[in-house]
């Protein structure tokens, strides 16, 4: 069977190869090697709702099954001055990585202790040539936002990642190895079994 994840974003391409990975019987494919034209407005009222939306409409484009997904950070002490749908319009849109994470920073300035907590909730969504199949949302991560940016040297489109800190292993997400990365990766198993058992029904249907 075929799958199509539809991002281009790398680390969004990343995150999706993980919830896919160990699946047999299934081809992968890229957006970014398909003759698809799609521009997706993401401006529905959850993140369930935008991945839903982003995996019918890619899917009336190509014959392949499409999987979706859409993200956010919810941080609770900021209240409302943080859009938990829209985290980089809240930031500041057209920013650098080391903007953006500054910008954080100063918001969250004064904040100590419980009150740095994080958790990035990750929905994500199937569709078959304008049809959805299954969607789900669920808590990823759990972390603590650091209070100073260890250095500038932050990966593309991974600014948030380059504060996202962990007590017990003492270092940001982007400064992770490969044991502290699967470690991390086992509080989105949940999405990753809701995922894998709705594809494993598809693949029995084909």
């Amino acid at each position: 069977m075929d799958i199509l994840i539809g991002t281009k974003n790398g680390y969004k391409v990343d995150e999706l190869l993980f919830y896919l990975e160990d699946i047999e019987k299934i081809n992968i494919h890229f957006l970014k090697d398909q003759d698809i034209d799609v521009d997706v407005l993401e401006d529905c009222n959850t993140l369930e709702e935008n991945a839903q939306k982003k995996a019918v409409e890619i899917s009336k484009k190509t014959k392949f099954l499409v999987l979706a997904s859409d993200g956010g950070v919810d941080i609770p002490a900021l209240d409302e001055d943080w859009n938990f749908l829209k985290n980089e319009r809240t930031i500041g849109k057209g920013k650098s990585d080391v903007q953006k994470a500054e910008k954080l920073l100063e918001m969250m300035e004064g904040l100590e202790g419980e009150s740095r907590k994080a958790e990035f909730h990750h929905a994500l969504a199937l569709a078959k040539e304008g049809k959805l199949l299954w969607s789900d949302e669920k808590v990823a991560e759990r972390g603590y936002i650091t209070k100073k940016l260890l250095d500038k040297n932050i990966p593309k489109n991974k600014w948030l990642s380059h504060l996202w800190y962990y007590p017990e292993f003492g270092k940001v997400f982007n400064k992770l190895d490969e044991f502290e990365l699967e470690k991390v990766r086992e509080q989105s198993k949940e999405l990753k079994q809701s995922l894998q058992k709705k594809v494993a029904e598809i693949l029995a249907k084909y």
